[in-house]
């Protein structure tokens, strides 16, 4: 699938700056965009919420993403990592899964959703 209006990306992220600068970039890509900033609030929005693809920081507000990570594994729902240290253990092991490291630019993540979605 290549990106639409109608795809729909939940962006994981707790730094407001970086999901900003991300919402920016998906949202001229022409895609809609949901954004969580803490474990917590991306679990119930990924039980609730209706969304084609997910970008995910694995460190939010001190809490490790891998419960988001392996729900959205489990569910096959397309994601990348976004995150400043580097995942190259988490991407050995699923290498469907794109990582890109912090700080990203624009061309990068609009080549890594594109991918993502046309998954």
């Amino acid at each position: 699938m290549s990106p639409t209006t109608s795809h729909r990306v939940l962006v994981i992220e707790d730094d407001a700056v970086v999901a900003m600068l991300v919402e920016e970039i998906l949202l001229d890509m022409g895609l809609q965009v949901l954004t969580s900033p803490t474990l917590d609030s991306a679990l119930v929005d990924i039980e609730m919420a209706t969304f084609d693809a997910a970008i995910v920081d694995m460190h939010l507000r001190g809490d490790n993403a891998s419960p988001i990570t392996q729900l959205l594994l489990e569910r096959k729902t397309p994601f990348l990592v976004l995150s400043g240290l580097d995942q190259s253990g988490f991407t050995r092991r699923h290498p469907q899964i794109q990582a890109l490291l912090k700080p990203f630019d624009r061309a990068g993540l609009e080549a890594a959703v594109h991918t993502m979605l046309r998954t």
